[in-house]
């Protein structure tokens, strides 16, 4: 039996307090994931699902529900908890990179296990291979800014590796590439899911970075609205992906 990376059961998220207006962001949300498994999740602006991450990645608490996450219930964690679990079992790709820049790529990489007191022989061991996998290899001694936007991306995917998490937590990571460079990091991405076995949950409003995914979550105003399993080539799955985004407009325009 697959193991499961993530458990999400009843999950609702309400901003504002009980006698104010209350704005619902998220509302009874149940999936699972599988250990190894690429999920996007893509849905319209105010959707829910930059909320979704948050509650995933314990930035924010949801206001019912359970989370689990490598069998752990982060929603019983108190704050110091929280934060151990972050820094030890989740890896992060923003948008935006959020490199050091007055650190080389290798120390930006190396920062996660600096920062758990790793033994500098093991750090250089787990950079070598995480910047090896993403074809980085070349450029560790380099500075962020002189390098391209794509090799600030895959160092930034070293850098969430490097510390062997359970989960990989992606906030729109191709948002800020340009569509050479986003097919690059998505097709390392996709092979580091399948060789390494890497469990990726990514937030994404672009279908052809979701036709990557193996599953996606689609949310409107809060809900599980669908779910979209690929079964065949990625160019039929970017199609199917269209469509029900097609759908999720025609619903909103309809309100």
């Amino acid at each position: 039996m697959t193991n499961q990376v993530v458990k999400v059961e009843h999950v609702e998220k309400i901003y504002g307090k009980k006698n104010e207006n209350q704005s619902i962001a998220l509302k009874d949300i149940s999936f699972s994931m599988a250990e190894g498994e690429f999920i996007g999740i893509m849905g319209p602006s105010g959707s829910g699902k930059t909320t979704l991450l948050n509650v995933l990645s314990t930035l924010d608490r949801p206001t019912n529900g359970e989370i689990s996450i490598a069998g752990r219930d982060i929603t019983q964690m108190k704050n110091n908890e929280l934060a151990d679990f972050r820094a030890n079992s989740l890896g992060f790709i923003f948008q935006d990179f959020n490199l050091l820049e007055n650190l080389t790529l290798y120390e930006n990489i190396a920062l996660p296990l600096s920062l758990q007191d790793v033994k500098a022989k093991k750090i250089k061991e787990r950079v070598e291979t995480v910047a090896k996998q993403l074809g980085i290899q070349d450029i560790l001694m380099k500075f962020p800014a002189e390098v391209s936007g794509g090799q600030k991306q895959r160092t930034a995917a070293a850098r969430a590796l490097v510390h062997e998490p359970a989960i990989i937590l992606g906030d729109e990571p191709t948002g800020a590439l340009d569509s050479k460079n986003a097919q690059g990091l998505l097709e390392a991405m996709t092979e580091l899911n399948r060789e390494q076995d890497v469990s990726i949950l990514m937030v994404t409003h672009d279908p052809q970075s979701a036709s990557y995914c193996e599953r996606i979550l689609f949310i409107q105003d809060g809900i599980l609205y669908k779910e979209l399993k690929r079964t065949g080539e990625r160019k039929a799955f970017y199609q199917e992906i269209l469509d029900v985004l097609a759908t999720l407009g025609a619903d909103q325009d309809g309100e």
